[in-house]
């Protein structure tokens, strides 16, 4: 990585911190990076909730809560292990209404807290209702 100037002092500061805390500390500031910069990156905002939902992927059946949400996609608590990449159906309540919310989404990120689930094939209704939950939140 090539820097210059203030650049090079701000990133030789980083990684003398870095280097100097415990590799737990370590693990978290990386978790942490990487939240920022998925954050960054993301093409909806995400809402923080607890939403119970019951999820598939290869015939076999979970529940477990939503933990933040946007038109694009869901973080899933769960202790269950999935990999990057893993389909899955899910249904969900929104509230004020009777009828199941139900859509797949891919699986993009894992971590010891959950996965991160980018939903596939929204329509504009879907998209359309899941703004408007995010939009009372």
């Amino acid at each position: 990585m090539s820097t210059s100037g203030s650049e090079a002092s701000v990133y030789e500061q980083l990684i003398g911190i870095i280097k100097n805390i415990s590799e737990d500390k370590q693990l978290k500031l990386l978790e942490l990076l990487k939240q920022w910069n998925e954050q960054g990156n993301r093409d909806y905002n995400r809402k923080s909730c607890l939403i119970a939902v019951d999820y598939s992927s290869q015939d076999r059946f979970f529940r477990d809560f939503i933990q933040n949400i946007s038109a694009g996609g869901v973080f899933i608590e769960t202790r269950e292990v999935f990999s990057a990449g893993q389909e899955i159906g899910l249904t969900f309540s929104i509230p004020n209404s009777q009828i199941p919310f139900r859509i797949s989404g891919r699986i993009t990120r894992t971590s010891s807290k959950g996965v991160a689930v980018k939903f596939l094939k929204v329509t504009g209704y879907q998209e359309e209702i899941l703004n408007a939950l995010v939009d009372k939140m």
